[in-house]
């Protein structure tokens, strides 16, 4: 259908009166060669190009030229942090692409409001939980039931059987009826297949589905009931998609199915950023990127030595970045067993010693790890926590859920100012952390008891109001003490317990997290206490006065990431001669390198470093030894 568009909307006039109104300037023709786009695109663009800053300029050019109001733009991405980001510049008139029949969310949050949730009620199914480690919770629980004997002999005999169950996946096939779960070694005519299959449709009944299951919902739906996708079409004729170089297969099926036809599509992203869905596999060719995509390969988030180094580590799409941001700071801190709790301090003083203080606090810097989980790898360090300090004992420990949830609501609140999608983060955490406790068997209460928090009781001196107030001022209040955080986490177990009407244990965190270096002098004028440490994926999109990546394990925990790579940041060897495990380290790395403004710093065991020490000190690092 033809755009309901003004037909001066995008002329070069507007867009230049239309940045000037938002402060920014234009300084390419691949700039105004996007902006004035109608078609479809690609637009490939490097780590801090302004890609978000020209999404945001588009959205607004098109919200001013937008003349109807039963059709509307789709603006996608994969994370909730980029939806935030965009969300955070509609200003003005743009402000009314949050409304119908507008639509900007994440990929899965679209798929569930126009297709799978609605399927899911033509069944009449509750959803409950969408989250692979509630579900991962009740499949285990169930697992150990008697009725699935069978099951549980077989998965004796496999290295990876409880993993089977635990992430046991539905999968749509047009030929097939019904959704199946694709399993590599398991006949379907087995006895074994079809109790795995009852376990699934047990927790599916019961409303708990892991996130790719509502991939293969909405798949199954829209092949049921095409019809639905030319609704969709016409409901948005335009479609914006930020970040899609992660866009999996299923999920590229899903978008040719609703708008291969009649709708412009028009893609963004960075490809060597290809981390959420890639697991180390060339993007497809249906996908991004496409070869004729408009490339920006300028970067003003930082200069020439993080770009240097990030344009070794492009592994999909050879890209030479150029860094025309603020002079930035190369740091590799190297540690020992004994010395690994330092490396937090270390990074508080490069950062008091290297970064303006005006820096810190408009971007605060945060420590990234590409694995959060510690695994069954017995290399040292293994994850994030083998870097945090227990205040007691000096043991390493990794930080819970909920504690990560916390962070992660404060710095929704802090980045948008938005006390709703904050808030919103940490109740989902709690909810799905007690979900996981309930055993598969039980009465299903909880949720009713412990509705989405939009829906919890407003009326004071009721528990929803009392967990309501709670939510908001530990948001607002910061929780960055031991003491606080402890009172906090005791109020919220006592709050649930009396909304649920039963004991239900809280997750008692461990508060190692805020005691995970030695807190700065209070005369201090950059306070960085305390430090945010995160995985990397968390943090896409993000940009930070300085940031410290931490080497971990490989995801097959056969080896370290950092250090294998070392010899590719100093360009002694290619990216491309990488293995499938070094390429996807070099996906990860390059996504953590590309955050910082005035700092990257590596921490990296001294018996990795040290043969690379001297080509690093040539390439401009500074070495903090440990």
């Amino acid at each position: 259908m033809t755009l309901p568009l003004s037909p001066t909307a995008l002329d070069r006039e507007i867009i230049e009166a239309k940045a000037r109104s938002m402060g920014l300037a234009l300084t390419s023709p691949e700039q105004f060669a996007f902006l004035e786009a109608r078609g479809p695109l690609h637009l490939q663009a490097a780590p801090g190009s302004g890609k978000t800053t020209l999404v945001a300029l588009k959205l607004a050019l098109l919200a001013d030229g937008w003349s109807s109001d039963r059709h509307g733009i789709c603006v996608l991405s994969h994370t909730n942090t980029a939806t935030q980001e965009i969300a955070s510049r509609l200003t003005g008139r743009a402000r009314r692409l949050e409304h119908y029949p507008h639509f900007v969310g994440t990929f899965q949050s679209f798929v569930h409001t126009f297709l799978a949730l609605p399927a899911l009620r033509s069944l009449k199914v509750a959803t409950r939980a969408v989250d692979d480690q509630a579900f991962a919770a009740q499949a285990r629980r169930l697992l150990d039931l008697g009725q699935f004997t069978t099951l549980r002999a077989y998965l004796k005999r496999r290295s990876d059987g409880l993993k089977m169950v635990t992430e046991a996946t539905y999968v749509f096939d047009p030929a097939e009826p019904e959704l199946q779960i694709r399993v590599d070694g398991l006949n379907r005519g087995t006895a074994s297949y079809r109790q795995l299959m009852k376990l699934k449709e047990h927790l599916c009944l019961r409303g708990v589905f892991r996130y790719a299951d509502m991939y293969a919902i909405a798949s199954r739906h829209l092949h049921q009931h095409p019809r639905l996708a030319f609704g969709l079409r016409s409901r948005f004729p335009f479609v914006l998609i930020d970040e899609m170089q992660d866009t999996g297969e299923e999920q590229r099926r899903l978008l040719e199915a609703v708008f291969k036809d009649d709708a412009v599509v028009q893609c963004v992203g960075d490809v060597n950023q290809r981390i959420l869905s890639a697991d180390g596999v060339e993007p497809t060719a249906g996908s991004f990127l496409n070869e004729k995509a408009m490339e920006l390969p300028v970067s003003l988030r930082f200069g020439a030595g993080p770009a240097r180094v990030a344009s070794r580590l492009a592994v999909h799409r050879p890209q030479e970045i150029r860094g025309h941001g603020p002079e930035s700071a190369l740091a590799i801190i190297t540690f020992t067993e004994d010395s690994i709790v330092r490396v937090l301090p270390a990074f508080d003083d490069l950062v008091r010693r290297t970064v303006p203080a005006e820096a810190v606090a408009a971007h605060p810097p945060k420590v990234l790890g590409a694995r959060e989980s510690p695994g069954t790898s017995r290399l040292f360090p293994r994850a994030v926590g083998c870097y945090l300090p227990h205040p007691a004992t000096g043991t390493a420990v990794e930080v819970s859920r909920l504690l990560q949830a916390y962070r992660h609501a404060r710095a929704v609140l802090l980045h948008t100012g938005q006390v709703g999608p904050a808030v919103t983060v940490i109740w989902g955490a709690v909810r799905a952390l007690l979900w996981e406790l309930q055993p598969p068997t039980t009465p299903l209460t909880l949720p009713e008891s412990l509705p989405p928090f939009l829906q919890l009781d407003r009326r004071p001196g009721t528990p929803g109001h009392h967990l309501r107030v709670l939510l908001v001022r530990a948001l607002h209040d910061d929780c960055d003490t031991p003491a606080a955080w402890e009172d906090f986490v005791s109020r919220l177990g006592r709050l649930v317990e009396e909304a649920v009407g039963a004991p239900v244990p809280v997750d008692r965190t461990t508060y190692a997290l805020w005691l995970s270096h030695t807190p700065l002098p209070p005369s201090s004028e950059t306070s960085l206490s305390p430090v945010l440490t995160a995985t990397v994926a968390s943090a896409k999109g993000e940009t930070h006065c300085a940031t410290l990546v931490l080497e971990c394990v490989t995801k097959h925990g056969r080896s370290h990431d950092l250090g294998s790579l070392l010899p590719v940041i100093t360009g002694e060897t290619p990216a491309g001669k990488l293995n499938t495990t070094g390429r996807h380290a070099a996906m990860t790395t390059f996504v953590a390198a590309t955050r910082a403004k005035h700092l990257l710093a590596l921490a990296v065991h001294e018996d990795r470093a040290n043969p690379y020490l001297e080509a690093l000190t040539r390439d401009g690092w500074s070495v903090v030894s440990l």
